[in-house]
């Protein structure tokens, strides 16, 4: 029987019967008759990128081979626009420049044993098959025999189900997800962890643990890899709060779960830790726990109850939340926690937060300040460090701000606390401020950074005269309005944005600069008067901007510089644009990615 209609429209024409194989020979159209077909779409002038679609497939090629199914590679012809953008995020090294032959053929040469492709002459049909069927810059589309969609997400289902996933239709799909609801109906620690013949997990020096000696203890599940940096930080928290735990004799267990590259680097990351791990050839326990908990990222910290059933997949997170306090991490522990932080909040003054049983007092360049004598004073918490570079540089800026307060004789102060790595550090960079400090390395550093959620650094806390919390972004808000922020309550912060409606309302509404090619807009709904980044100082604006509809520049009312001409329109608001004018962007942190960059870099 030979190839359905449906398929030979899609994939061949009235003078080509064929595709080609890695080798480049040519393969007759009956070869793939009665088989699912699946189209990975990608540029072969992209080879990075295509190179990890192409590794994925070659994972579950082995399984799939006694399938009827046939991967065929659809080279995509070169998208100029995107190549520019490419190369304006810096990314031309992922580009591969030579003819499209030879890129091609490096492609071929790639692909698993069995896989075919369009042949590169055919453009019409490519191009074609891209139009239909292309769901991003790589698809991996799947195609019954008959020519009928079964799913363009192949890459999420091949990463998420591997060769059991096939055919990849919506019903085997809703089939396997059904399976695995009844599974963790009677989830336990042998079905997580037992595979075959296997029961056994291993210590760090080899020696094999039975799964069932870990019945009836609080077992948490660690994905982790030597590779990964954020992974190498957390390992060491986890450690130390591991070996408390068994000092106190608790019933809990970790298994290490490695996403490790090769057994070598297992086993080197793996000497240093105190529990056990899967073992690292068991390559298929190891991904069926990734997908049973959906671990989208490492380190993930897996949290199972006596029973074996879970109880979080966020158990990273609430170790640096919580640290000791948070175990055994059960819902009821962590509403205890929940309740006991809401009263310690509600109580909380600037001694709660400041004074231990060994110290009451901050430090300054000339010796020590009784936290009591700061009260009913606005006080600014500053978490920063030397060797973080944003430090250093909102550093200058809050001490502007810091020293112009002081001369007005308000009632501010700063205290800093450092994470940097060593003392010798911290002296050198507090040596640079005129504010007062917590001892290096107190341990209420850590205390408050967990305290107030500090996710990154620098960051700046302000305590109101009452001692109550006024604001965990104090540094947005000097970045954003200076030393009128102060005293940063809410009622000032409206006065502010009044008195800067009232001073921008008497600008020009349109002009054009010598910074920027278009005529910019004065608006203050750009981006719903919300945060924007000024595209000449880098730094946040908030609401007004002069904003170029035609690119999304934007520049601070103050950056504008020397206007050349004011453009008279008697329409001025036609140059507004609304919340949505920055379609095709994404923003992270400080920075706004274009969507097709950020897919790039990912």
């Amino acid at each position: 029987m030979g190839v359905s209609e449906e398929i030979s429209a899609i994939l061949f024409t009235e003078s080509r019967e064929f595709l080609v194989n890695k080798a480049g020979e040519r393969v007759k159209a009956d070869e793939i008759a009665d088989k699912v077909v699946a189209l990975l779409i990608g540029p072969h002038w992209l080879p990075a990128p295509l190179e990890q679609a192409i590794n994925l497939i070659q994972e579950s090629c082995e399984e799939l081979q006694s399938k009827p199914l046939v991967f065929v590679y659809v080279a995509v012809e070169r998208d100029e626009e995107l190549i520019s953008t490419i190369k304006m995020y810096g990314q031309s090294s992922q580009l591969d420049e030579r003819p499209d032959e030879e890129c091609f053929a490096n492609v071929l040469s790639k692909l698993p044993d069995g896989c075919l492709a369009l042949p590169l002459e055919d453009v019409e049909t490519r191009s074609k098959i891209a139009k239909d069927y292309k769901a991003g810059i790589f698809t991996l589309a799947f195609l019954g025999s008959d020519g009928s969609l079964h799913s363009d997400q192949g890459l999420v289902l091949l990463e998420k189900w591997g060769a059991e996933g096939y055919p990849f239709t919506e019903d085997r799909i809703a089939e396997l997800r059904k399976a695995v609801e009844e599974k963790r109906a009677n989830q336990d620690l042998e079905t997580l962890l037992v595979r075959g013949k296997r029961d056994f997990l291993i210590s760090p020096s080899g020696t094999e643990v039975k799964v069932a000696e870990l019945q009836g203890k609080t077992v948490l599940i660690y994905f982790s890899a030597h590779w990964c940096p954020p992974c190498r930080r957390f390992t060491p928290v986890l450690t130390s709060i591991y070996k408390e735990l068994r000092d106190k004799g608790e019933d809990f267990e970790i298994v290490f779960s490695s996403s490790d590259e090769s057994q070598e680097a297992f086993t080197e990351y793996f000497k240093d830790m105190p529990w056990l791990a899967v073992p690292y050839d068991d390559e298929t326990t190891r991904k069926e726990l990734s997908n049973w908990f959906e671990v989208e990222g490492i380190p993930t910290l897996v949290v199972l109850d006596k029973q074996g059933k879970t109880v979080t997949t966020e158990g990273m997170e609430l170790v640096y939340k919580h640290g000791l306090e948070g175990y055994p991490f059960t819902q009821e522990r962590l509403e205890e926690l929940k309740h006991a932080e809401e009263a310690k909040r509600a109580a909380q003054t600037l001694e709660t937060l400041l004074v231990t049983e060994d110290r009451d007092y901050v430090e300054s360049k000339y010796g020590q300040v009784k936290v009591a004598s700061l009260v009913d004073k606005t006080v600014g918490l500053y978490f920063s460090a030397h060797w973080c570079p944003p430090c250093r540089n909102f550093t200058p800026k809050l001490k502007s701000v810091y020293d112009e307060l002081k001369g007005r004789g308000e009632e501010f102060e700063i205290i800093f606390l450092s994470s940097d790595r060593d003392e010798e550090s911290f002296r050198e960079y507090y040596g640079s401020m005129p504010w007062l400090a917590l001892p290096f390395q107190d341990n209420r550093i850590r205390n408050l950074s967990q305290y107030f959620d500090i996710a990154g650094i620098p960051a700046l806390v302000i305590i109101g005269r009452n001692g109550k919390t006024v604001t965990t972004d104090g540094r947005g808000l000097i970045g954003l309005y200076g030393v009128d922020a102060f005293p940063f309550t809410e009622d000032r912060l409206q006065e502010v944005q009044d008195n800067m409606k009232k001073k921008y309302s008497d600008l020009p509404k349109q002009v054009s600069s010598e910074k920027h090619e278009h005529p910019l807009v004065l608006t203050d709904q750009a981006y719903g008067g919300q945060i924007y980044i000024c595209d000449d100082c880098s730094e946040q604006g908030i609401g007004w901007t002069y904003h170029c509809d035609v690119c999304g520049f934007d520049l601070h009312p103050e950056c504008i510089g020397e206007t050349k001409k004011q453009v008279e329109s008697e329409h001025p608001s036609e140059g507004v644009v609304d919340s949505e004018s920055k379609a095709g962007y994404v923003c992270e942190g400080d920075v706004c990615y274009r969507l097709d960059a950020k897919e790039i870099n990912e």
